[in-house]
């Protein structure tokens, strides 16, 4: 079997240092690039010329502390060249006023100095004594933090028995780090030698490899002194995974698409929301259980937002305090002007329809919205803290309940659900109200929307005088039902073996 220059180089120079070596010091000696010398090498391991094995080596390097302890030293051997020149005896209250030792050092230090028997700790004193007269030598512990700093990193083979158990120690004081690393040595093997002395022999030299014949090799005529790389054509090529959307990214976009198509338009609204438009311009109260219906997270800083339109907070005060002129009386309580400019992270996308529909003043409407809301919940399969919500409202002359319920389900079908069921609720803000729940082959009825049309206390105030249809859908919910995922934390999965499969 023939070979190619960087392979013969490879083998001879295995055969001249006569032992293994790693991977990294034959790529520096022989001036090899990763991809150069890794095809060399299976190829070589391949005719079994040569063997690879790994070996795990582990080295200790100095940390911050342990290398501003070489030059200034240890803490222990400070407190006791200190004590020693106040003629043996050191206040502890005294110590970081004399040495820059951080005070929750102050302890390990002082144990470190009795323990190696260079003083006594009076504690009913809280004096430190030592023996000025004996001055301790040198220890093991200094010796090698002065030699793991000139040479960098140490290897443990290269530390004898009583070595490994001050670093040990050391290691526990946080002076030295511990690293590992496993090295891929390569070694010449008997096959390999007898191919060498076979090439000696015959006077063979052997060509540099290329694996693509160019314009200038054919040129050139260099094409005659080269060595080409043979294809295996069975071998499998790498599977490739090219970019695309999020799946659950590709399922808001076609219900968008749907609702786009259904002649409606997009709208949002902010994330950070005023309790105003949040909950009071939908008649939900502010001392009335009803507004638990959606919990919310309360801003910090800033607390307060700014109301503009004074006549709109005040047509909302008189709905909630009295019924205005909507036919009802309201919630019979005092509302408050700070309560309704405090600022929620958005509970519900149904703002977004008060805002809307308080700035569109001609008719009919269509819109929709399909974004982030917020809502303080106990992560499980089916509930998550953040989720996505489709608000859409349909507002016109002569529109019913019966409207509503066929456009939910005309949504709903065209995103291939087709078991949905409708069960009358409660909502503070719509009169009549209905439930949407779709089937999930594995979780089985999940409600997904709430819906109805808007009471006059919440038209009325904002300026419409026509029925509004208006309803918020779970998107995260019928999406578990569209892609038949029975875990909701699954739709925000970053897991590549998953997504790569969707």
């Amino acid at each position: 079997m023939s070979i190619d220059k960087v392979s013969c180089d490879i083998l001879n120079f295995l055969k001249e240092k006569q032992k293994s070596l790693s991977f990294d010091k034959l790529k520096e000696i022989l001036n090899l690039d990763d991809s150069t010398l890794t095809r060399s090498i299976l190829s070589l391991e391949k005719k079994g010329y040569i063997k690879t094995f790994e070996e795990k080596k582990t080295f200790y390097s100095l940390t911050d502390e342990g290398r501003s302890y070489v030059d200034k030293g240890l803490p222990e051997r400070r407190i006791y060249e200190v004590a020693t020149n106040l003629g043996g005896i050191l206040p502890i209250e005294d110590i970081t006023k004399y040495l820059d030792i951080p005070e929750k050092l102050v302890d390990a230090a002082l144990g470190w100095l009795v323990r190696k028997s260079w003083g006594k700790i009076l504690r009913e004193d809280k004096t430190v004594r030592v023996d000025p007269s004996t001055k301790p030598s040198e220890g093991l512990d200094e010796k090698l933090l002065k030699r793991i700093f000139e040479e960098r990193e140490v290897e443990n083979k290269n530390l004898n028995d009583e070595e490994a158990k001050v670093v040990f120690e050391l290691k526990r004081r946080g002076l030295i780090k511990e690293k590992t690393a496993t090295l891929r040595n390569i070694q010449l093997t008997s096959e390999g030698l007898n191919y060498l002395e076979k090439l000696e022999k015959t006077g063979f030299k052997p060509k540099p490899e290329v694996s693509i014949l160019t314009s200038e090799l054919i040129i050139s005529g260099r094409w005659r002194e080269v060595e080409f790389k043979k294809y295996d054509v069975t071998a499998q090529p790498p599977i490739t995974y090219p970019g695309k959307k999020h799946f659950f990214l590709e399922f808001i976009r076609q219900l968008k698409n749907i609702l786009v198509s259904l002649g409606f338009e997009e709208a949002d609204g902010p994330y950070v929301e005023l309790e105003f438009w949040n909950f009071d311009a939908l008649f939900q109260p502010q001392d009335h259980p009803a507004r638990e219906v959606h919990d919310s997270y309360q801003v910090k800083n800033p607390r307060y937002g700014i109301l503009k339109d004074k006549d709109l907070v005040r047509r909302v005060m008189k709905t909630h305090e009295n019924g205005w002129i909507t036919g009802s009386i309201g919630w019979r309580y005092r509302w408050s002007f700070d309560v309704a400019r405090r600022l929620v992270m958005r509970s519900q996308t149904t703002a977004v329809s008060a805002r809307f529909l308080f700035k569109r003043k001609k008719f009919p409407v269509k819109m929709f919205c399909v974004s982030r809301v917020f809502r303080p919940d106990v992560l499980d399969a089916k509930h998550a803290m953040e989720f996505y919500h489709c608000e859409g409202i349909v507002a016109d002359e002569n529109l019913n309940f019966k409207h509503l319920l066929g456009m939910l389900k005309k949504i709903v079908n065209a995103l291939g659900i087709e078991k949905v069921e409708f069960k009358p609720g409660y909502f503070p803000f719509t009169e009549p109200s209905v439930e949407v729940f779709v089937y999930h082959p594995k979780i089985g009825w999940m409600e997904s929307a709430g819906a109805g049309l808007f009471r006059p206390e919440v038209t009325l105030p904002l300026g419409i005088k026509c029925p509004v249809l208006a309803w918020g859908i779970g998107v995260d919910r019928l999406a578990m039902v569209k892609l038949g995922v029975d875990d909701i934390r699954e739709l925000h999965t970053r897991r590549l073996d998953y997504l790569r499969v969707r």
